[in-house]
């Protein structure tokens, strides 16, 4: 397996700065975290999907042990980015793929494991994370998928278009850090908070 983490956005939400390279910490921007962590839980090989300001997405990320695939159509959607780091890490030999976003710093580890034993008991079907009914991270998406992957357009996702191919999703229960992400300069100033209160 893989994981990809999509860092190619943007960030319309949050005005005229990257979410991404905005620093949660002095030194450490958004993306860095998010892939730290994301390493620091084992998650290799990590494909980091670059689009907007890639240079410097790949420079805050230079000395991380992680690969990069561009997306050069990012201003397209979330899908092209989806497609670009699936394609290249199934390409690459791996069995699926652990698709995480960049700007979710706080993911628990705990639901990553969930999704991932969930998808070790049946390897062929994808698997989401859910909240309180609500779609959640990570998602999982296995290698056979790769012609379902491929007509993804826009900022569809996937549950909808496997829903319209009569293909099922598995939806595994996590808990509510899963669908905490940073869009607005609201989230983001919580971030900081947090990860300042995390520190001390």
């Amino acid at each position: 397996m893989a994981t990809v983490v999509l860092a190619a956005g943007q960030s319309t939400r949050m005005g005229s700065e990257n979410k991404l390279l905005m620093e949660i910490e002095p030194g450490v921007p958004v993306i860095r975290r998010t892939v730290e962590h994301a390493l620091e839980i084992g998650l290799t090989p990590l494909y980091v999907v670059t689009g907007h300001e890639a240079a410097e997405i790949r420079a805050a990320l230079s000395d991380l042990d992680c690969r990069f695939e561009h997306n050069p159509a990012f201003a397209d959607g979330l899908s092209g980015s989806v497609r670009a780091g699936f394609r290249q890490a199934v390409s690459d030999g791996a069995s699926g793929v652990l698709v995480l976003l960049g700007d979710m710093p706080f993911l628990p580890a705990e639901a990553v494991e969930a999704v991932l034993e969930e998808a070790a008991a049946d390897p062929g079907k994808p698997v989401q994370a859910v909240h309180a009914g609500k779609p959640a991270h990570p998602v999982w998406l296995p290698s056979g998928l790769s012609e379902t992957v491929n007509r993804l357009a826009g900022d569809r996702g996937m549950r909808n278009l496997l829903a319209e191919t009569g293909g099922e999703m598995v939806a595994v229960e996590v808990g509510d850090d899963a669908v905490v992400d940073i869009d607005t300069p609201k989230d983001f100033a919580a971030a900081r908070a947090r990860e300042i209160a995390r520190n001390d």
